[in-house]
């Protein structure tokens, strides 16, 4: 992709302009990432035993919605959340993946893939978690391996 910047004096707040043969997923991902560039993305709080925590995105490692109650799991504890599942998607950004109608998983922290029975796959993560991918997610899945 060529980029080209210019840097002019006149000009007050910068802006960006992409110019494509078609609008692409890539092309619509890109200027979504650019538009909120430097916008405060907004705190995860989360709470566990009647305390609220503020969560660091980095050390998500898994999201679940159990009972129509939203979960984040880190490393160390599961919290509850105030958002739904799509918001926290959205906030987060591409390093999360959705490989369930209940879950998602922070793709940093993903160690192996095993087959399973039809057509599911267990995703192991780096802390021991274990989350199923159902057959809808995985084609989402192999483009991120590269398969």
């Amino acid at each position: 992709m060529k980029v080209e910047v210019n840097v002019s004096p006149e000009v007050k707040e910068p802006y960006a302009v992409l110019h494509a043969g078609e609008l692409t997923a890539e092309i619509s991902e890109l200027a979504k990432e650019i538009a909120d560039f430097g916008n405060e993305k907004g705190k995860i709080l989360g709470n566990v035993d009647e305390r609220m925590v503020v969560i660091d995105p980095e050390e998500i490692c898994l999201i679940r919605v159990e009972n129509e109650k939203v979960f984040v799991v880190t490393g160390k504890e599961t919290y509850r959340v105030g958002k739904r599942m799509y918001e926290l998607l959205e906030l987060l950004g591409k390093n999360f993946m959705q490989v369930s109608k209940s879950a998602a998983i922070n793709l940093n922290f993903l160690q192996s893939v095993e087959p399973s029975f039809n057509g599911i796959m267990l995703l192991r993560l780096k802390n021991g978690e274990k989350e199923y991918i159902s057959r809808k997610y995985v084609p989402q899945l192999k483009k991120y391996l590269g398969l």
